[in-house]
């Protein structure tokens, strides 16, 4: 009756791990999710920013902008003036590599390299300055939102 009473014991351990990595496994995969749709979202604003929470904070290019709903309306006009300047949709392929994530229960740390193939209409392409990338995101429910982002240029030694 003992050795029954260690055997239910480890089986509850172990399942408890097991059950726990498997979580933890999912959350991994949904997160890495959001990193490359929050890339391929590049030529949508209006649906990148549906990634984001309301509070989120962007920091880029030595600005700190606190205001979501401002930040996305900023970024949404620049880019349809450009592209009507330009005379038509500029197309965004988004690279993105080297993902490394830590989860910590309903927090979740992402850290990447991000560049863009940018192909204007009526104008020649260019590549964008690399950007090492983190994002903070919180989980909501069953999904994952960002809080957080910071870019920086990859600069060279």
């Amino acid at each position: 009756m003992k050795n029954y009473g260690k055997l239910i014991s480890a089986t509850a351990f172990l399942l408890t791990i097991t059950l726990t990595q498997k979580t933890f496994a999912d959350d991994v995969e949904d997160v890495e999710a959001v990193v490359y749709q929050y890339g391929a979202l590049e030529d949508d604003l209006a649906a990148q920013a549906e990634l984001m929470t309301s509070d989120r904070i962007h920091i880029a290019n030595g600005n700190r902008q606190t205001d979501q709903a401002r930040n996305a309306m900023i970024q949404i006009a620049n880019r349809t003036r450009q592209e009507e300047l330009n005379g038509g949709k500029t197309t965004f392929i988004t690279s993105i590599e080297d993902v490394e994530i830590s989860i910590f229960d309903d927090v979740a740390i992402a850290s990447f390299k991000q560049w863009w193939n940018i192909l204007p209409a009526n104008q020649a392409n260019t590549v964008g300055a690399p950007q090492w990338v983190t994002l903070v995101l919180v989980k909501e429910g069953s999904d994952w939102l960002i809080k957080h982002t910071h870019q920086s240029q990859v600069r060279g030694n």
